[in-house]
C-alpha cells in the first residue's frame, strides 16, 4: 500500500515537472519573440517621431532664418519634441512591457500602481532626454555663437531628435529592471544639476553645497528642485523593484523572508521621501526643514549599509565587505568635511559616487540571483 503510494506521488511530481519545463520553454520562446516585436515596434515609433518633428518644425521655422539657441531657435524645438515624444513613447512601452514573460508580474497589480509606476519612468526619461538636449544645444550655441540655420536645416534637426528620442524611449521602457532604475537615477541627478550649476548666478556655491541651488531665483531653482522630486519619483519605483526581486528570490533562498524584504522596501520609500521632502522645504524657506530631509536621507542609507548583515544574511561575504567599505569611504568624507578639508558639495559629490556604486552592485548580485534560478530552470529542461 505505501509502496503504489509513493510511486503515484513519484509520477505526479514527474507529471508537474514536465509542465513546468514545458511552461519555462514557452515562456522563453515568447521571452524571444517579445523582444523581436519590441524592436520593430520601436523602429514604428520612430518613424512616426520624425514624421511628427518634421510636420512641428516646418510649421514653426517656415520661411525664416532659425537660430541654434535662444528664443524660438532649433534647441527650443529639439527639448519639446524630445520631452512630448519621450513621455509618449515610454508611456505607450511600459503598458505594453506585461506581455513579457519576465515582467508578467506587472499584470498583477492594481491600475492605480501601474499609473504612477508609469508616470514616474516616462517623467523620468523624459526628463534625462529634454536636459541632454539642453545641455547640446547650449554646448552647440558656445561653439558657434550666433550661429542660425534655413528652415529645412532647422526642421531635419527637430526631426532627427524626435525620432531618436522615440526610438530611445521605446527600447528603456520595454524592460525595465533595478540596476536600470539606478542608471535612469544617476542620468537624472547628473543631468539635473548639470543645467543647474550651467544657469546659477551665484558662481561661488561650490563653497557650500548643491542645495544653495535649490534656493536660488528662477530656473536654477525649479531644474534643481524638479530633480529632486523627479529622482524621489525612481527611488520610489526602484524600492518597488527590489520588492519584487527578493520576493523571487526568496523562493529559492529561506533566509529572504518577507520581514527582510519589507525592510529594504521601506528603506528605499524614505529615501524617496527624503528627495522630495528636500524639494518642497528648500533652504530658502528653512535651514532645519531641508537638513532634516538631507540629513535624514544619509542616516537611513548608512543605517541600512551597516545593516545589511542582519537585513540579507544571504548576500555574500564581498557585497556585504563593499557594503561596510562605502559606508567607511562615507565615514571618511564627511570626517575630512568636518575638519575643513572637503567642502560640503564635495562631500556630497564623493556619497554620491559611493551610494551609486554600491546600487549597481547590489542591484546585478539580485540580478544574478534570478538568473541563477533561470539556468536551473534550463538545466531541469534540458535532463
Amino acid at each position: 500500500m505505501a509502496r503504489d503510494a509513493w510511486t503515484q506521488r513519484t509520477r505526479l511530481e514527474a507529471a508537474a515537472v514536465r509542465v513546468e519545463t514545458r511552461l519555462h520553454r514557452d515562456g522563453v520562446l515568447e521571452a524571444r519573440r517579445f523582444a523581436v516585436r519590441t524592436e520593430a515596434r520601436a523602429i514604428v515609433v520612430a518613424t512616426l517621431a520624425f514624421g511628427v518633428g518634421l510636420a512641428g518644425g516646418a510649421v514653426g521655422f517656415w520661411g525664416r532664418v532659425v537660430p541654434v539657441w535662444e528664443g524660438a531657435s532649433v534647441g527650443a524645438g529639439g527639448i519639446v519634441v524630445a520631452v512630448f515624444i519621450t513621455l509618449a513613447a515610454a508611456s505607450v512601452s511600459y503598458r505594453l512591457a506585461a506581455r513579457d514573460p519576465r515582467q508578467a508580474w506587472l499584470k498583477d497589480l492594481t491600475r492605480s500602481r501601474r499609473a504612477w509606476m508609469t508616470s514616474a519612468l516616462a517623467l523620468a526619461l523624459a526628463a534625462v532626454f529634454g536636459m541632454v538636449q539642453w545641455m547640446l544645444f547650449d554646448s552647440a550655441s558656445l561653439i558657434w555663437p550666433g550661429a542660425a540655420v534655413d528652415t529645412l536645416t532647422a526642421t531635419m534637426i527637430v526631426a532627427l531628435v524626435a525620432g531618436a528620442s522615440g526610438y530611445a524611449a521605446f527600447l528603456l521602457a520595454a524592460h525595465v529592471t533595478a540596476t536600470r532604475l539606478v542608471l535612469l537615477l544617476f542620468a537624472v541627478v547628473a543631468t539635473g544639476f548639470t543645467v543647474s550649476v550651467a544657469t546659477a548666478r551665484d558662481d561661488g556655491w561650490y563653497q557650500r553645497n548643491f542645495s544653495e541651488l535649490g534656493g536660488q531665483d528662477g530656473v536654477t531653482a525649479t531644474v534643481f528642485n524638479a530633480t529632486l522630486v523627479t529622482a524621489g519619483g525612481v527611488t520610489a519605483l526602484l524600492a518597488f523593484y527590489l520588492l519584487t526581486s527578493l520576493k523571487a528570490w526568496a523562493h529559492t533562498e529561506p533566509r529572504v523572508t518577507r520581514a527582510r524584504a519589507l525592510i529594504v522596501y521601506v528603506v528605499f520609500l524614505v529615501l524617496a521621501a527624503c528627495f522630495i521632502g528636500a524639494a518642497v522645504v528648500p533652504v530658502t524657506i528653512s535651514q532645519v526643514g531641508h537638513n532634516v530631509f538631507a540629513i535624514g536621507m544619509a542616516v537611513v542609507f548608512g543605517a541600512l549599509l551597516l545593516g545589511l548583515r542582519w537585513v540579507l544574511p544571504c548576500l555574500s561575504w564581498a557585497m556585504l565587505a563593499v557594503a561596510l567599505a562605502v559606508a567607511g569611504g562615507i565615514l571618511l568624507s564627511a570626517t575630512l568635511f568636518w575638519v575643513g578639508y572637503y567642502t560640503l558639495a564635495t562631500h556630497e559629490m564623493v556619497c554620491a559616487g559611493l551610494v551609486v556604486g554600491w546600487l549597481l552592485l547590489f542591484t546585478r548580485t539580485l540580478a544574478a540571483a534570478e538568473r541563477a534560478d533561470s539556468a536551473a530552470a534550463d538545466a531541469g529542461s534540458e535532463s
